[in-house]
This record gives C-alpha cells, structure tokens and sequence, in this order.
C-alpha cells in the first residue's frame, strides 16, 4: 500500500524493504490573480510536505531519524 515501507516477502513471509515512493511533480504557471494563487497553494503545499518530512529523516538523510 502507498506509504508502507515494508512488505511481506512471498517465500519467507518475512518483513523486507518495499520500493522507494515515486514522486511526480506538476507545476502550473498561470498569469494574473490565478498566478498568484496558484504559486501562493504550490509554495504551502511545498512547505506542509517539507515539515512532514523533516522529523522522518536523520541528518544525512539516509535512515530514520532517532
């Protein structure tokens, strides 16, 4: 399922590393008052994801943070 990061292996039945997350990214560019609403949602939506992010990652970014 999305977000899990495990999965169950078939032989073993065991926990194994699942597959990484895609990430696809659409930005838009719009003129005007939609412009500006629009870069003003991109730019919250970018940030809400970064907050969520940060605390799930250690300094280097490799493991999971303490």
């Amino acid at each position: 399922m999305a977000g899990e990061t495990e999965r169950r292996d078939d032989t073993t039945g065991l926990l194994v590393p699942g597959e990484p997350p895609e990430l696809i990214v659409e930005i838009l560019t719009v003129e005007g008052i939609e412009g500006k609403r629009l870069a003003a949602q991109q730019a919250r939506v970018l940030w809400e994801v970064t907050q969520w992010q940060a605390p799930t990652r250690s300094v280097h970014g490799l493991d999971n943070a303490a």
